[in-house]
């Protein structure tokens, strides 16, 4: 198997696991939800990343030396960007539901966080024969992501149509924080473009190439953590909900928490190895690939968990044709890498 057939494999595989993060949310019982993210953040984005970096990366304080204090504020700053996304997701999430929200935000990081990097690598990428078939490909995967979230809105139109009338206002708001959410998303992928110098000090101090780029995780996803534990740390004071840790299942959901941080880590890890398999342009293709293997495997387990139980009709028939365009769209990714 070639580098791009291995890349295209690891962006899916990574997607898949990744779509397994929020699964054990279903069995935590006797938390609120801002003890329930606050350990899982700590897991994911601050401890994880670290202890994957430094087993992972030799020499791990001369790679960031190397880099340059430039790549490391930029690397940080859109990583503590995209971790105030994650925040605003969350309040989004609660607002308007899952289909709304997850169709904004998902559809805005598989455009964004796929063409932005095809621009910061220059101009004439982008509109070179293969940018044009990247771009092409990207409105495939696109067109698919929207697709699936307007099965998952007709779905649940009934109940959503009446929230509007009743909390227009506040469903209007939800709708905002979704779209600043999905600006500040795929600021994850921007993120780790920019740190590509870190990835490649790491490889020059004898780092595998399936973990170089441990090191630009470590450092934006870390970052990306602040937001989230700080804005725990509030709901657990005006809510006083701190007692919720001393519920029975303390140490099961603990277990829990750790095993989505898990996830999170390990996909987030095999999509940077993807990358690495890919080339120069593996943000700009396996991005898409991999956030479109998230959303299929978030649906898997919708259906597995009989999230669609007695759905038939028209919400059944646009979520098939918004896999198949995703499908047909990584197909097209990747012959456009071979072509």
């Amino acid at each position: 198997m070639d580098n791009a057939s291995s890349g295209i494999v690891l962006s899916l595989v990574g997607g898949m696991i990744g779509s397994c993060t929020l699964m054990p949310v279903k069995y935590i019982r006797g938390w609120k939800w801002e003890n329930t993210w606050l350990v899982y953040s700590s897991f994911a984005y601050l401890i994880f990343p670290w202890l994957g970096a430094l087993i992972t990366v030799p020499h791990l304080l001369g790679v960031y030396a190397g880099a340059g204090g430039k790549t490391l504020l930029l690397t940080s700053l859109f990583g503590l960007a995209w971790g105030v996304g994650v925040v605003l997701y969350g309040l989004a999430l609660d607002i308007v539901g899952l289909s709304i929200s997850s169709g904004i935000i998902l559809g805005s990081s598989v455009a964004l966080g796929s063409l932005i990097p095809l621009f910061l690598i220059g101009r004439g990428s982008a509109f070179s024969a293969y940018g044009i078939r990247i771009l092409t490909a990207d409105a495939l995967m696109i067109t698919g992501v929207l697709l699936c979230a307007r099965a998952g809105g007709l779905r649940e139109g009934v109940t959503a149509a009446v929230e509007v009338k009743k909390h227009d206002s506040r469903f209007m708001r939800g709708v905002l924080i979704s779209f600043l959410g999905g600006i500040l998303s795929p600021l994850l992928n921007i993120a780790f473009t920019l740190g590509a110098p870190i990835t490649q000090r790491a490889l020059e101090l004898g780092a595998k190439p399936l973990s170089a780029s441990n090191g630009v995780w470590a450092l934006c996803v870390s970052a990306g953590s602040f937001p989230s534990i700080i804005y725990c740390l509030l709901k657990l004071k005006n809510n006083r909900t701190w007692n919720c840790y001393s519920a029975p299942r303390n140490k099961t959901n603990a277990v829990l928490c750790f095993a989505m941080g898990l996830f999170f880590i390990v996909s987030t890890i095999t999509y940077g190895a993807s990358a690495g398999k890919l080339g120069l342009l593996g943000p700009v293709v396996g991005w898409p690939i991999y956030i479109s293997a998230l959303i299929l495997g978030n649906n898997f387990w919708g259906w597995y968990t009989d999230e669609w139980k007695g759905v038939k009709g028209l919400p059944v028939w646009t979520m098939y044709a918004g896999i198949a365009m995703q499908i047909i769209a990584m197909v097209f990714l990747g012959v456009a890498k071979n072509v």
